[in-house]
């Protein structure tokens, strides 16, 4: 058993990567000696942070703009990643979109976005990652990126929660099938999270001031909040743990 979070020899793929808790999780894996494959739809910003993490790991990233929610996106960076490193240890499904409408008014096409990145990429992305590489080598780890509104449900936001509840569903099915491949497939659970993805929310003040008083830590969480239980459920430390989820929310879902 190694007790150390020492990713050496590991590589590891992670989707929406350009910014937020992905970001911060490739961080978190390069500091601890794993080669990070950073995968996000926008180019841009994609190719300006891996280039900034490359002049402190040189070798030790690579990025891969990819449209996931499209099949040949998938296909793109998986093949990739076979003419590169060719081998793949760790997958971490982080890409997402929030989206706020009551739901009288949700309009077919927002609903269908929001699924076809939070949940149905996963899964592809998944299944195509345990095909080409885990199960032949009859080892690996999955870490989902789910949330708190996939437990409590958040008024206004249905699309995004049936998302967030369908991640933790799907984690548990594929764990209880991948487990004989040596396959462990888990997902952790952030409540608010200063990301660009709530930069709408983290503008209003009343809205900002409420959370903090909501929450038991007085605080919203930060990206290395949960990049180090994304890094753990990575680690052998973690290599009896398969189909849970951990919630990382300051206390929120406490009832306090």
């Amino acid at each position: 058993m190694n007790y150390q979070l020492d990713f050496t020899g590991k590589t590891v793929l992670i989707t929406g990567a350009a910014s937020g808790i992905g970001l911060e999780s490739a961080k978190a894996f390069l500091s601890c000696g794993a080669f990070v494959y950073m995968a996000d739809y926008n180019e841009a910003a994609l190719k300006a942070q891996a280039e900034a993490l490359s002049a402190e790991y040189a070798g030790k990233v690579a990025a891969i703009v990819s449209d996931i929610t499209a099949e040949e996106g998938v296909a793109k960076m998986l093949e990739a990643v076979k003419a590169n490193t060719g081998s793949l240890d760790i997958l971490v499904n982080n890409a997402g979109m929030s989206h706020s409408a009551y739901s009288m008014h949700e309009k077919k096409e927002d609903w269908d976005k929001v699924i076809a990145l939070n949940l149905t990429s996963h899964f592809f992305v998944s299944q195509a990652v345990a095909n080409a590489f885990m199960i032949p080598q009859k080892k690996g780890k999955i870490v989902n990126m789910c949330s708190l509104s996939g437990i409590m449900g958040i008024p206004s936001a249905v699309a995004y929660s049936a998302s967030k509840g369908g991640i933790m569903q799907m984690t548990k099915s594929l764990a209880g099938e991948w487990a004989r491949f040596g396959i462990t497939v888990n997902s952790v659970c952030p409540g608010f999270v200063e990301t660009p993805l709530i930069k709408d929310n983290l503008a209003n003040e009343k809205w900002l001031g409420y959370m903090n008083m909501r929450t038991p830590m007085r605080r919203l969480a930060q990206p290395e909040d949960i990049a180090g239980s994304v890094l753990f459920l990575a680690s052998d430390m973690a290599q009896y743990i398969t189909g849970t989820s951990i919630v990382i929310d300051g206390g929120f879902s406490s009832g306090s």
